[in-house]
């Protein structure tokens, strides 16, 4: 029996992380596979109380919570270095507000392990079919082009061997990670890198997050800027990229 874990980087986002884990939760597993779910929450001075988020992944019985530190790739050092310390042999990052989009995600990213060869399965972001709209479809067009064109890792949800993560991580976390072109670019295609460089990685076809719409709101905002963006972590110099 194989161990993973699904580890959920959270900032800012009570509204989004509890309805996200439970669909976790309610995913189908392989066999082969035991599975356990953490969020690694960092707290934020913006929220009421400092503790929102917090309190809402304690909210969730079923799900370890631990206290995160400032930045989302500080957060997930710590996160992946804990999984390797327990023992997972899979690592599954799985962005707060990236929900499944049926329930047979996570199966799509475990099963891809079954091939001895790969060492990372990727997620598909979409925006097609709960928040269906003109500017969702571009989107989704300009990250299956993004994906062929620039091979990375999706930073909504991906899992990995955490052989590969003792192999080619940590991320860098000394870059300013209030800049999240930066973030993206060491999150994502840095990792990305890496990982190909290590060995194969696979993007299976079930495996379709959404992405959303408050991201791609401040991606690209048609007229002023949502203030929402802020609350997110996304930087006045996003220009188009996400978490």
């Amino acid at each position: 029996m194989k161990r993973a874990v699904v580890q959920i980087p959270a900032y800012n986002e009570a509204d989004k992380l509890p309805n996200t884990a439970r669909e976790i939760l309610a995913q189908r597993v392989p066999d082969n596979y035991g599975v356990d779910l953490q969020a690694w929450v960092t707290r934020s001075e913006n929220e009421k109380g400092c503790c929102d988020t917090m309190m809402a992944a304690e909210s969730v019985p079923e799900m370890e919570v631990f206290e995160a530190p400032v930045g989302k790739l500080s957060a997930r050092n710590a996160a992946h270095s804990h999984a390797v310390t327990r023992g997972y042999d899979v690592i599954v990052s799985w962005d707060a507000d990236a929900p499944p989009e049926h329930d047979g995600v996570l199966a799509a990213l475990l099963s891809a392990f079954d091939d001895p060869d790969v060492v990372a399965a990727n997620s598909i972001p979409t925006a097609l079919s709960r928040h269906r709209s003109l500017l969702g479809i571009g989107i989704d067009l300009f990250g299956a082009f993004e994906e062929v064109a620039f091979p990375h890792i999706n930073g909504q949800a991906h899992a990995f061997t955490a052989d590969a993560w003792e192999a080619v991580g940590p991320f860098d976390d000394s870059i300013d990670q209030t800049e999240m072109v930066k973030v993206r670019g060491e999150e994502e295609f840095g990792f990305g890198r890496k990982l190909r460089q290590y060995g194969k990685v696979v993007q299976p076809p079930g495996a379709k997050v959404y992405d959303d719409p408050r991201r791609i709101h401040c991606r690209f905002p048609i007229g002023e800027r949502p203030p929402y963006c802020d609350t997110l972590g996304i930087a006045d110099n996003y220009g188009g990229d996400d978490e």
